[in-house]
């Protein structure tokens, strides 16, 4: 009798949780903004609407923004970036570049693709860089090809928080965070003929506390550096703002989205993740009620 009464008791508890995550998947598909009259947000690009992807939520942007997709199943990093999903980029080459120094002949001397994803856990980056010559001959990482993200975690505009990174990857393989060595988020580094890719992932807790959503936005701010003759460096290119170390009122944004039919596939991992818990708890009472009373 006991049994049984247990047994109803795991049940509707089950239930129960089944049912706010079914809800909050409701909620989640339900999710809309007007983009009618003046008031138009910063919405997906028209190569994600193309591809079906749909952003949950919308934020009002000033700058230039990257759309950070969420990754249901994390990167290697390990600088290839194959295993990448289809999702929003933006070039980072002397066009498009905010600021500009130096010489650059053409997109085989300095050019960037650059994408972004998210988890609960880490913030992600696929750069795709096309150098012709590398150089990495100085101790000072600015002098040499290679990467720098600039970062305001909780996009309040304030330079020098604990939210606040300026994070440099050589083409070498050496990490820094406003020019010191840090071994704080993994990074790998793949060079191939004309250029070379960069893979980072940033833990979460750098960034913001808790845990990030789609909507969550952040000042963002990417810059290529070039050396093709050893020294100082040749070139240098920011896509938002004049420089990655400070003044994040001039970066871009980063916004975080996902896809409706990643945000189900979660959903649908959870569930199953608890009904697994109430088939061990239902094992743990039957050998409970299996034990003899002293």
């Amino acid at each position: 009798m006991k049994r049984a009464m247990w047994i109803v008791i795991l049940v509707l508890i089950t239930i129960a949780l089944g049912v706010r995550v079914l809800g909050a998947m409701g909620k989640e598909l339900g999710t809309t903004r007007p983009t009618s009259g003046e008031a138009l947000a910063a919405l997906s690009p028209p190569s994600q609407q193309s591809e079906g992807n749909t952003i949950i939520t919308a934020q009002l942007i000033a700058r230039r923004s990257l759309y950070s997709m969420r990754l249901v199943t994390p990167p290697q990093i390990d600088g290839n970036l194959s295993e990448w999903p289809a999702g929003d980029s933006i070039e980072l080459n002397r066009s498009t570049a905010y600021t500009f120094m130096g010489g650059i002949t053409g997109l085989d001397d300095l050019s960037a693709v650059i994408r972004s994803g998210w988890d609960e856990n880490a913030l992600y980056f696929a750069i795709a860089v096309r150098d012709d010559i590398l150089v990495t001959d100085s101790t000072d990482v600015w002098r040499d090809d290679g990467v720098e993200i600039g970062l305001d975690g909780l996009y309040d505009r304030y330079p020098w928080g604990p939210d606040d990174h300026q994070y440099t990857i050589v083409a070498d393989g050496r990490i820094t965070d406003r020019g010191i060595p840090t071994d704080a988020i993994s990074a790998a580094v793949l060079i191939y003929s004309g250029g070379y890719n960069v893979e980072v992932a940033i833990p979460m807790p750098q960034l913001i506390p808790g845990i990030p959503v789609s909507g969550t936005v952040m000042g963002f701010t990417i810059g290529l550096r070039d050396d093709d003759t050893g020294g100082n460096w040749d070139a240098y290119l920011i896509w938002e703002g004049t420089t990655t170390a400070d003044r994040p009122e001039q970066f871009g944004t980063l916004i975080f989205t996902e896809r409706l039919e990643d945000r189900i596939a979660i959903l649908e991992a959870k569930i199953v993740r608890l009904e697994k818990k109430t088939q061990e708890l239902l094992r743990t009472l039957s050998e409970f009620e299996q034990l003899t009373p002293p």
